[in-house]
């Protein structure tokens, strides 16, 4: 289990790292989705420093969980936003999801660490 959980740590980590920085440099591809939005291009640079710093965060002890659910809630956001506003493809981004939600659960224990617990 501990291999498959390091494999889906890296391919996340460079999916992400990959899908980041494209939207911090200002990709083709990218400002194209964020036209056919129509909320402009602020999001994009914020979006893609979220996912940069997550994917970094995948490999920090302590703090790998916090990073996952970063991720997920980033993708969620991000797909549900291209399902309401535009056609464009979005299957590899359900792959993001699931690979997120793994981590997640995998790395629970440090998410629960910063929950305040009464």
């Amino acid at each position: 289990m501990t291999i498959l959980i390091l494999i889906l740590r890296i391919a996340l980590t460079v999916a992400f790292l990959y899908f980041g920085l494209r939207k911090i440099f200002g990709g083709k591809e990218d400002v194209k989705i964020y036209d056919a939005l129509g909320f402009g291009q602020w999001p994009r640079p914020i979006t893609g420093s979220v996912e940069t710093i997550c994917a970094i965060g995948l490999w920090v002890p302590g703090f790998q969980g916090i990073a996952a659910l970063g991720l997920l809630a980033t993708v969620i956001v991000g797909t549900t936003t291209l399902t309401l506003f535009t056609r464009l493809p979005r299957a590899h981004m359900f792959a993001l999801i699931a690979g997120s939600a793994v981590l997640v659960w995998f790395d629970a224990a440090d998410i629960l660490r910063f929950l305040p617990l009464a």
